[in-house]
């Protein structure tokens, strides 16, 4: 068996993490692989040799985002001169636009390979790729549902402004409406049963999802016993991830309670400097402590001797991996009661607690609830690696594999 797997780039966030991953999936005979190499990271080269329209002046660049041309032909090319059972595409849309799925439609009858995507965000049935409307920092649910998602150009909901909603909006269009690249896909992968529901409720038929959680390479390093007093933060520091919220929540909280805790925030993005000064300009500056991101074993150290993991998005995070890591890093997760995030807490880890998203009281709360039963906590937690051991990276490759040969075999 011979599977392509394609992805924006080899290396940025989360989806790339799991790409990597699935590509080296040791069950499977060959695998092969299409993407944007970033900064020549590493010495495993893509096989088809994919462009980003990111590279581009802005014309060419917007042209390319909705349908780059080389890169169909580049795609069509290798596809008509290789022998390939399965493409299993990942995200494409970021980076290399709906021409991918013209390529993959042109040649799939004719060579006879099957396409499976993981769908890593919401682009299916949201052309903002999030329900996320940064023009009015909201949730957004309008075009669940629509045949024309047009609502992005009308409210603007790209955080870059009109053009960019416009140009996302067209390219849905190119993609739903004009190549209806939904047909091309023979089974869709979600990491959570939230996506699943919306991708339903959007009109895809419920029996060719199939749900698989994302792996999570676990080393349960994390103590049990001796923690200090820390809620820990971990990622982008972006508007939909809400982490100014985080900083009002603990200075309220430690006007209530003037403890010794500290909230540490690792990460870095475009609001690192307004929470940098919200933080700075606070009583409680010295319990703030900002860090940039670190090599993953250095991190796991630094995060170990830790008590609690926080989050505050405003989105419906699909299947953030940062909570299983957390756990599997002994941290108690204390996250909003929203989307996948919800899901994580209820039905994967079992551990830690949700609050009202978006409300300092009830974040308060919880994390008061969470220290006043610290000990029943800490046997959900240790109970909880059972659960979270499940999701293992030879599972999850198992898994895969099994759904390759399933449809291989229809």
């Amino acid at each position: 068996m011979r599977v392509l797997h394609l992805n924006s780039y080899d290396y940025r966030g989360g989806s790339e993490t799991v790409f990597n991953l699935s590509r080296f999936n040791p069950y499977v005979e060959k695998n092969l692989s299409g993407f944007v190499n970033v900064d020549n990271n590493n010495n495993i080269l893509s096989d088809v040799k994919l462009k980003t329209w990111e590279s581009d002046s802005k014309l060419f660049g917007s042209i390319n985002y909705i349908f780059s041309l080389r890169n169909f032909l580049t795609l069509k090319e290798f596809l008509w001169s290789n022998e390939i059972d399965v493409v299993h595409v990942h995200n494409v849309f970021s980076s290399l636009s709906p021409s991918i799925f013209v390529a993959l439609k042109s040649l799939k009858d004719v060579k006879k390979f099957k396409v499976i995507q993981t769908v890593h965000d919401y682009h299916m049935i949201c052309p903002n790729a999030n329900l996320f409307n940064y023009n009015e920092n909201r949730l957004c649910e309008n075009c669940i549902g629509k045949k024309l998602k047009l609502d992005i150009i009308f409210e603007n909901c790209d955080r870059r402004g009109w053009v960019y909603s416009f140009i996302k909006g067209l390219r849905n269009i190119v993609s739903n409406n004009v190549i209806r690249y939904e047909e091309v896909i023979d089974k869709f992968i979600t990491p959570s049963e939230f996506l699943k529901t919306k991708l339903v409720q959007d009109g895809i038929e419920r029996k060719k999802i199939q749900v698989i959680r994302n792996p999570v390479v676990i080393n349960r390093s994390g103590i049990i016993n001796n923690k200090k007093n820390v809620i820990c933060y971990f990622g982008r520091f972006s508007q939909e991830k809400n982490v100014g919220f985080l900083i009002d929540a603990f200075i309220k909280w430690q006007e209530q309670k003037n403890n010794d805790f500290l909230l540490i925030l690792i990460g870095e993005g475009e609001e690192e400097d307004s929470l940098k000064k919200k933080a700075f300009s606070s009583p409680f500056r010295d319990r703030i402590v900002f860090k940039p991101f670190v090599p993953q074993d250095i991190l796991k150290q630094e995060i170990s001797v830790i008590k609690y993991f926080t989050m505050s998005s405003k989105w419906y995070e699909n299947a953030p991996m940062v909570i299983i890591e957390a756990v599997a890093n002994g941290m108690i997760p204390i996250v909003p009661n929203l989307g996948g995030m919800k899901e994580s807490i209820n039905d994967v880890v079992k551990v830690g607690k949700t609050y009202q998203p978006d409300n300092i009281d009830s974040w308060i709360k919880t994390l008061n609830e969470l220290e006043k039963n610290y000990h029943n906590e800490i046997l959900k937690l240790k109970d909880s690696f059972k659960f979270i051991s499940q999701f293992n990276l030879e599972n999850y490759l198992i898994q895969l594999n099994k759904i390759y040969r399933n449809i291989i075999a229809v």
